[in-house]
Formats: structure tokens, C-alpha cells, sequence
């Protein structure tokens, strides 16, 4: 049976260290919106455009149990990657708000991350 081309998110498009958040989340610039409230850094080390756009996400415990957080990272990774990845060049870090815990699909953030996304642009 031929293997199936995965789409999914690759290491060099995430935030996976903690100090790589640390730094987003230190000198980067606020985005409010009604689900998440983004965190966005141009990175420091290389052209602008030449490395892919890395996310990160934090749901702390505030927002819910296990299972809630979960599918609120599931429900914003795939958003991400149906509709645009972040742009070359930028760090963006997600930080979930308590009512994206009521949210149950992933197009119940497009709003706040179309805008986001179209800023970072």
C-alpha cells in the first residue's frame, strides 16, 4: 500500500524549546483577540522570509481539564494548517483565553486568527 504524503506540522514550524516561548513572549508584540491572544516576534536569526514561521501554543491550566486543552490546541493547529501557516520569518505564540474552552470547531477562531495572521503579513 503506497504511503499517504502527511501534511502535518513539521519540527522546524514549532516552538519547542522553553526559552525560545520565553523570548517570544518577552520582546514580542501583543495581539488581543476574543479566543487567544497572540505574541509575535520577527526572528533575529535570519533573513526575513528565508526560515518557515514557527508556532507555539500554551493553554494553561486555567482554561480547563486535560481533555479541554487538548482539543484547544488540536482545534488551532489545524486551523493553522488548513488555512495558512504563519509567515516566513515570524515566531507567533497562542496563548489561549477561557472561552476558547467553549469552542468546538476550528473555524470558531477564524476570526481572531485571520486577523492576527493578516497583521503579521
Amino acid at each position: 500500500m503506497p504511503r499517504r504524503r502527511s501534511s502535518g506540522i513539521s519540527k522546524q514550524m514549532r516552538l519547542r524549546r522553553r526559552a525560545e516561548f520565553l523570548a517570544v513572549q518577552s520582546a514580542g508584540a501583543k495581539l488581543h483577540g476574543r479566543h487567544v491572544l497572540a505574541i509575535a516576534q520577527r526572528r533575529s536569526d535570519a533573513e526575513p522570509g528565508t526560515l518557515p514561521g514557527r508556532l507555539g501554543l500554551t493553554v494553561t491550566k486555567k482554561v480547563g481539564n486535560a481533555v479541554v486543552r487538548n482539543r484547544i490546541r488540536r482545534l488551532l493547529r489545524e486551523w493553522m494548517r488548513l488555512h495558512g501557516w504563519v509567515p516566513a520569518g515570524w515566531d507567533l505564540v497562542l496563548v489561549a483565553k477561557d472561552s476558547a474552552a467553549r469552542q468546538l470547531h476550528p473555524d470558531d477562531f477564524a476570526t481572531d486568527l485571520t486577523r492576527i495572521l493578516r497583521q503579521l503579513s
